[in-house]
C-alpha cells in the first residue's frame, strides 16, 4: 500500500478518512505493547472499539477478541510485526469476528514508518473473503474437468510439441487403455510415433506424416486425421486422431483427441476390396462446428466452421446463428429454416434437408450435410445448441453426373431407354388421374444399316447425332425424344390424341426423309418406320405400351417401310406380329434353358438295298408347363428373327453328339436340315467344318439337307460348300425337291445324293396321274445323274407298294415309323441293324 504522508494531524485524517479499507497507526510489537496512534471509522467498526477519552486505546483487547489469537497465533502476530519494522512490509492472513459474530477471511498488511518512529507502523486490514471463494470455485471447476478428462470414453491427452518431437504431457485413462498400457504413466513421457509402426499404409514414414500434421494443426488451429496406431503388445489398430490447438496449455501444446475406428476401417477396406475403385478418393478435412446459446446467438465457430461460413469467429460472436449460418434452398434461393433454431425451438435433434445449400458470407455456395443438436445442462436446462456440417459439394456434384450419365445416352445426349420408360410410367399414371389421353411413338431407322456398314461405325454415330439434334428441334416443348438403342428413338407426345400424333409424326417422317447426311463425298438419305400408341387410363402398363409401340413399328417396316402405323385393338396382323415376336422371346429361352428338344424319324429303303439305320432329325419345343410344341407353331419367327442360324447350330451339335454317343457300331446315320440363314452364317459353317476334320467320327453318319429353294437362292455358296464336305464323308439330300419351276436345271450344278421328293407330290400319287408322273420322271432323272430318291408323306400301304413299284428308293412317313424322342430311337438300334421296309 501507499504510505501515508503524515505532515499534521489534519492531512493524516484526511488521508484516514478517504480510505474505504479499515486502516490504523500503530506502535509496539507485543500484544502488551501496542498502542493505536491513529484510525478510521472503517477500522472501529471492524473491531467494535468505542469513543474513548484515552487516544490511544490499547489494541490487544480487541485484537484477541476479534481474531480469536491463541498462543500460537499470538507469536506469529508478533513476529509479522517484527518482520513489518525489519523489512518494511508484510501480509498475513487472519479470520476476525465482526461485531455482529460474522467470521470475515481479512488480508492484513503492515508497513513500516520509520521516518515517525523506529517502532511506528501502518495496519491495512482487507476484506478477502470474495477472493477465497472464487479460488475456491475454479479449484472446484478443474476439480471437475479432470474428472470429466478422466472418465470419457473418448481417449483425450495433451501433446507438446515445443521440443521439436511430439511427447504426452497428460492422457486419460482410456487412452491409456487404448495404447494397451496398465497404467498413464507408459504414456506420459512417450511421443505417439512409440505407438505406430515405421511406415503409415498410404506408404509415408510415420515420422513424416507425424510432423506434418503437428505442423498443420500448428498452422491452421485444427488437424483431423486417420493414423495407423500399435498398441504395446503389436496390435495394430485405426485412430481418428484430431489435433487442436490449446493456448491456455503453453505454446506448442496440441489437444489429442482419438477414437477407434479400426471396424470402420476394416468395413471400408472390405467394400474397397469388392469393387473396382476408378474414381479419386475423396479425403475428409474435418467437420465444421457452431455452437449457440439459448438464444441462437454464436458462441464458437472451428476453423472449419469459419472457412465455411466465411466468418471469422472474432467477427461471429453473439450474432443471431442465422446472419453466420445462411441456408437457402438450391432451386427457389429461398431462406431455409435454420436448423439450430428448429432445434432450440423444438428441443431435439435436426437434420437439414438435401435441397438446401450453405451462402456464405462472400456469396460463395457450399452443398452441406448437418445435424443439429440441444445443449443441455446437468440439471436439464436448455442452454443452448450445436451444429456439425460438412461440405459435400463435389460429393453431389459428382453422384448428379453420375445420376445424368446413368439416365441420359452419351452419343446424343438424348434421355435413354431407362429414362424413357420412367417417364412414360409417369405419364401413363397421369392418364389415370386425368383421363387426359397422350402418345407414345416407336420410330426404326430405315436404311441405317447401309451407312453404318459402309461407312464405318464412326459415321453411323455421326448420323444417329445428327438426325437427334433435327428431331429434337421439331418435336414441341413438353415432349420428349429418347435414343432407346442402336437406331431406335422413342417419343413421348404430351395430351396428344392419335389424330394430333399422327400428323406430328408425318412431319417427322417428313423432316427425315428430306434429311441427306453427308460423309466424305458421299451422300445418304434415310428413312423410318414408326409405330404409334395411345396412352390413355385403359393402358395396362407401361411395359405392355413399349411391346404394342414396338409391334406397331415392326408392322410400319414390314408393310413397306418409311410409314407410320397406329396400334390398335384387334388388328389381325399386329396379333400375328406379336404372336411372333413371343415365339422369338421363348425360343430364346428355350436355346438357353435347354428346352429345344431333337426327335427322329426313320428313312427306310424300299427296294432290295440295304443299309444302316436312317432317321431324320426332326425339333420340337418344351413349354415351361411341359407342352410339346411342333415346329410349324416357332419356326416362321425363328426365320423372321434371324434365330435360325442358333437353332441349326444347337440342332447339328447335338445330333452329331448323339451319333459319337452310338458309336459307329450302331451304324445310325442321322439327317438334319440346315436353313439358307444358316449357309450365310460364318459360325454355323464353320462349326460344320470343323466337325469333318476328323472325318472318321462321323463320316458316312451326317446328311445334310437342304431345300431346294435355298440351294437355288445360295447356289455358288451351296455348291462350294457341298464340294468342301463331300470329300471329308458328309452326305447331301435336296429337300422338297420339285417345287420349283426350274428344278432340273439346277440338278446339275448340285452334286448332292440324294433327292427328297416334295410331299405333296407323294401324298395324292394313288389317286392324281399328273402326281405320279412326275415322281417318275424325278425318279428316271435321279437315276441317270446317279442321285437317290426319297419320298415323304407314305402314309399307307397303297402309296407305299406304287412307290416300291416306281423305283424309289428310300420312303418317309407315318406309314413307316412316327416322330420319337432321339434318345428313345437310338438306344433301340441294335449293333449292325439295317433299316428296310
Amino acid at each position: 500500500m501507499e504510505k501515508p504522508c503524515i505532515t499534521g494531524p489534519s492531512a493524516f485524517d484526511d488521508w484516514l478518512r478517504s480510505n474505504p479499507d479499515p486502516v490504523a497507526i500503530a506502535r509496539g510489537v507485543t500484544l502488551q505493547d501496542i498502542r493505536l496512534l491513529r484510525w478510521n471509522d472503517a477500522f472501529a467498526a471492524l473491531l467494535g472499539m468505542r469513543e474513548d477519552a484515552d487516544p490511544a486505546p490499547r489494541f490487544a483487547a480487541a485484537l484477541t477478541r476479534m481474531a480469536q489469537l491463541d498462543e500460537q497465533q499470538e507469536q506469529a502476530f508478533v513476529a509479522a510485526n517484527r518482520e513489518a519494522l525489519r523489512a518494511g512490509r508484510t501480509k498475513t492472513r487472519w479470520q476476525f469476528l465482526d461485531p455482529a459474530g460474522k467470521r470475515l477471511s481479512a488480508e492484513v498488511e503492515l508497513t513500516a514508518l520509520p521516518s515517525l518512529a523506529p517502532d511506528v507502523y501502518c495496519v491495512h486490514i482487507r476484506d478477502i473473503g470474495a477472493v477465497i471463494e472464487t479460488q475456491a470455485e475454479l479449484a472446484t471447476s478443474e476439480a471437475r474437468f479432470r474428472d470429466l478428462f478422466e472418465v470419457a470414453e473418448d481417449a483425450f491427452g495433451f501433446i507438446s510439441v515445443a521440443g521439436g518431437e511430439p511427447c504426452f504431457i497428460d492422457c486419460n485413462a482410456y487412452l491409456a487403455r487404448l495404447y494397451g498400457a496398465s497404467d498413464k504413466a507408459q504414456v506420459i513421457g512417450a511421443t505417439p510415433l512409440d505407438f505406430s509402426p515405421p511406415v503409415q499404409p498410404d506408404g509415408r514414414s510415420s515420422v513424416d506424416r507425424s510432423r506434418m500434421e503437428s505442423e498443420r494443426a500448428l498452422e491452421k488451429g485444427f488437424a483431423r486425421f486417420d493414423w495407423y496406431s500399435l498398441r504395446l503388445d503389436g496390435t495394430p489398430f485405426w485412430l481418428d486422431v484430431a489435433l487442436t490447438i490449446q493456448p491456455s496449455w503453453g505454446a506448442g501444446v496440441l489437444h489429442f483427441s482419438g477414437r477407434d475406428i479400426t471396424d470402420r476401417k476394416h468395413a471400408e477396406q472390405t467394400l474397397a476390396r469388392a469393387e473396382e475403385l476408378a474414381r479419386v478418393t475423396l479425403q475428409s478435412i474435418g467437420d465444421g462446428v457452431i455452437t449457440t446459446d439459448a438464444e441462437g446467438r454464436v458462441t464458437a465457430l472451428n476453423p472449419i466452421a469459419e472457412r465455411l461460413t466465411g466468418w471469422p469467429q472474432i467477427e461471429a460472436l453473439d450474432r443471431p446463428v442465422g446472419e453466420v449460418f445462411r441456408l437457402v434452398h438450391e432451386d427457389s434461393r429461398r431462406p431455409v429454416d435454420n436448423p439450430l433454431l428448429r432445434c432450440i425451438a423444438e428441443d431435439q435433434a435436426i437434420e437439414l434437408p438435401g435441397t438446401a445449400v450453405l451462402l456464405n458470407r462472400d456469396g460463395v455456395e457450399y452443398q452441406v450435410e448437418d445435424s443439429a443438436a440441444p445443449i443441455h445442462l446437468p440439471d436439464g436446462t436448455l442452454a443452448g445448441a450445436v451444429i456439425v456440417f460438412r461440405d459435400v459439394t463435389d460429393t453431389r456434384r459428382l453422384a448428379d453426373e453420375i445420376s445424368h450419365q446413368a439416365r441420359h445416352d452419351p452419343l446424343t445426349g438424348l434421355p435413354n431407354r431407362r429414362e424413357f420408360e420412367h417417364r412414360l410410367g409417369e405419364l401413363l399414371e397421369q392418364a389415370r388421374r386425368t383421363d387426359a389421353v397422350h402418345a407414345l411413338c416407336y420410330v426404326d431407322l430405315d436404311q441405317f444399316k447401309v451407312v453404318n456398314d459402309g461407312c464405318g461405325h464412326t459415321a453411323g454415330d455421326q448420323l444417329l447425332a445428327e438426325l437427334a439434334t433435327l428431331l429434337q428441334h421439331r418435336i414441341r416443348r413438353g415432349d420428349l425424344l429418347a435414343r432407346l438403342g442402336g437406331d431406335e428413338f422413342g417419343l413421348l407426345l404430351t395430351d396428344c390424341p392419335p389424330d394430333k400424333a399422327t400428323q406430328i409424326a408425318h412431319d417427322l417422317l417428313g423432316a427425315i426423309g428430306d434429311f441427306r447426311f453427308r460423309w466424305g463425298e458421299r451422300s445418304f438419305t434415310v428413312g423410318a418406320s414408326m409405330g404409334l400408341v395411345p396412352v390413355s387410363a385403359g393402358a395396362a402398363s407401361a411395359a405392355e405400351l413399349l411391346t404394342e409401340a414396338d409391334l406397331a413399328c415392326y408392322t410400319a417396316k414390314d408393310l413397306g417401310r418409311n410409314r407410320i402405323h397406329l396400334f390398335r385393338h384387334g388388328d389381325a396382323d399386329l396379333a400375328r406380329r406379336r404372336s411372333e415376336m413371343q415365339w422369338a422371346t421363348e425360343l430364346r429361352d428355350a436355346l438357353d434353358e435347354q428346352r429345344l428338344l431333337l426327335y427322329v424319324q426313320p428313312i427306310c429303303a424300299l427296294g432290295e438295298a440295304d443299309g444302316p439305320p436312317w432317321f431324320e432329325v426332326l425339333l420340337r419345343l418344351r413349354q415351361r408347363d411341359g407342352r410339346i410344341v411342333l415346329p410349324g407353331a416357332f419356326l416362321p419367327a425363328a426365320e423372321r428373327f434371324g434365330l435360325m442360324p442358333l437353332i441349326d447350330g444347337y440342332v447339328v451339335s447335338r445330333a452329331i453328339g448323339h451319333l459319337l454317343a452310338c458309336g459307329r457300331a450302331a451304324g445310325a446315320r442321322l439327317s438334319v436340315n440346315l436353313s439358307g440363314r444358316s449357309l450365310e452364317d460364318p459360325g454355323v459353317i464353320g462349326m460344320i467344318e470343323d466337325y469333318f476334320t476328323d472325318p472318321g467320327h462321323v463320316s458316312g453318319r451326317l446328311c445334310l439337307e437342304l431345300t431346294e429353294t435355298t440351294a437355288v437362292a445360295h447356289l455358288g455358296r451351296t455348291r462350294e460348300f457341298i464340294h468342301r464336305l463331300r470329300g471329308a464323308g458328309c452326305l447331301f439330300a435336296l429337300d422338297d425337291f420339285g417345287t420349283g419351276v426350274s428344278s432340273f436345271a439346277y440338278l446339275k450344278h448340285l452334286p448332292v445324293d440324294y433327292l427328297k421328293l416334295d410331299g405333296s407330290f407323294v401324298r395324292d400319287i394313288t389317286r392324281e396321274p399328273i402326281d405320279r408322273a412326275m415322281v417318275e420322271a424325278i425318279h428316271r432323272l435321279s437315276t441317270i445323274m446317279g442321285f437317290q430318291t426319297i419320298a415323304e408323306f407314305v402314309e399307307d400301304a397303297a402309296t407305299l407298294e406304287l412307290l416300291r413299284t416306281i423305283g424309289i428308293n428310300y420312303g418317309q412317313g407315318f406309314l413307316l415309323g412316327r416322330p420319337a424322342p432321339i434318345e428313345s430311337m437310338l438306344a433301340g438300334i441294335p449293333q449292325s441293324a439295317t433299316g428296310t421296309a
